[in-house]
């Protein structure tokens, strides 16, 4: 009997499947066993290679298709070990992830849930940002992803993961109903978790019917944890929340640039690479980059075009945009649309298959603007000792003269 189980449930995503299962076979905690649910792919690779599947320590579990929750329950049930850690088939692991979060359960019988901080890889590569864990913070949404470990007991306990989360949020609904038992939670302080960001996936949310149906059956499975809590909701009622920045391509193929023929990434502050995909778009013949949906202070590195010839990197100089203020490669942005105008040639926009601009948010929203307003001020006093030009002192006036929030 392993100590550990990790229950992978693989839904028609057989190409990554390797990537994650070896990221558990490389843990430097050895005792642990892998089950793979195929729950019930349509891609013929992903049941081929399942068909067959040798690797050490694994077990392949194949079912109909009954979605996420019923496939994790599935595979738990077929699990002998003492802890249980979940992990999505194109996610992946750090190497000492099992080690660490299995010493913590076994030195503090009061921890029921483990998990790690993480990095977003793939289209997007960052850390992941989640707030730290407080009962408030999750009472409002979900803090801990999915793959966290947690005792098997405590998933008998409870009845497993709810077949009727059929949208999503059954992670959410299942840290709850531990939370709800006393379980107290852990985050060990550094990035063992890897979470992908599909390269042809655009900015995706639930409608909004479905956001609610989901909510309404979390709060009916949980409603004394919410009504002993109610002073959350009621704060969050009196305080608008600082919603998600997004990241946009718009790729202009002859009829101009709109939202849609872009596409969008959701971005964390800090984040260093955004990919967009650009292979569904045809006789491209401009690009224009929205690096953030803010006022922003934005530096950038590298931005590089994959076409069926090869890669090309960028003049960067070369750019055009609508900053008020640009220090080398770091521009900024006194508008909530900050606008990159990439001024490609032909021969590199011909068979485009992807954009990767590799840069840092130094600042966003009402900070940048701060912080704008210091560099325009400080251009200012330089132009009061001499020490700019002509053209550079109209500019930096006639910015300060219309910049939108004097009193920063």
């Amino acid at each position: 009997m392993p100590t550990v189980s990790v229950v992978i449930p693989c839904y028609n995503q057989g190409q990554f499947l390797d990537e994650a299962v070896d990221s558990v076979l490389a843990q430097t905690f050895q005792d642990v066993e892998i089950i793979v649910v195929n729950d019930g792919s349509t891609d013929p690779l992903t049941n081929k290679l399942l068909a067959d599947y040798r690797k050490d320590k694994i077990r392949v579990l194949t079912t109909v298709n009954q979605g996420l929750a019923a496939a994790r329950n599935n595979g738990i049930r077929q699990a002998t070990g003492t802890y249980i850690l979940p992990l999505d088939a194109d996610d992946r692991i750090g190497p000492h992830y099992l080690e660490k979060a299995v010493a913590k359960l076994e030195s503090d019988p009061t921890v029921g849930i483990v998990y790690c901080r993480a990095r977003l890889f793939g289209a997007v590569e960052t850390e992941w940002n989640l707030p730290d864990y407080s009962l408030a913070e999750m009472l409002q949404d979900n803090v801990i992803f999915c793959t966290a470990m947690f005792r098997r007991s405590d998933w008998e306990r409870v009845g497993g993961y709810d077949p009727g989360m059929i949208y999503g949020w059954e992670d959410y609904d299942f840290w709850l109903s531990l939370i709800e038992q006393g379980r107290a939670v852990y985050r060990i302080p550094e990035p063992l978790f890897y979470y992908r960001v599909a390269s042809d996936s655009m900015v995706r949310s639930k409608e909004k019917w479905q956001k609610v149906a989901m909510f309404k059956r979390i709060f009916e499975r949980h409603q004394d944890l919410f009504a002993r809590n109610i002073e959350v909701w009621i704060d969050r009622l009196l305080t608008v929340r600082e919603a998600y920045y997004t990241s946009r391509l718009y790729v202009d193929t002859g009829a101009g640039v709109s939202d849609a023929s872009s596409v969008a990434r959701k971005i964390e502050p800090g984040t260093l690479t955004i990919d967009f995909r650009t292979s569904e778009f045809h006789n491209i013949q401009a690009l224009r980059f929205d690096p953030v949906d803010s006022y922003a202070i934005v530096e950038l590195d590298r931005i590089t075009l994959e076409n069926d010839h090869g890669m090309f990197d960028l003049d960067l100089d070369q750019l055009g945009s609508n900053c008020c203020l640009r220090e080398a490669n770091r521009l900024y942005f006194d508008s909530p649309d900050p606008q990159i105008f990439l001024g490609c040639r032909p021969v590199q926009l011909n068979g485009l298959v992807r954009v990767r601009v590799v840069l840092r948010f130094l600042s966003l929203g009402e900070d940048a603007l701060v912080q704008i307003a210091g560099s325009l001020r400080n251009r200012l006093t330089a132009l009061e000792k001499g020490n700019t030009t002509l053209k550079e002192a109209g500019l930096v006036q006639s910015v300060l003269r219309s910049f939108r929030h004097p009193q920063t």
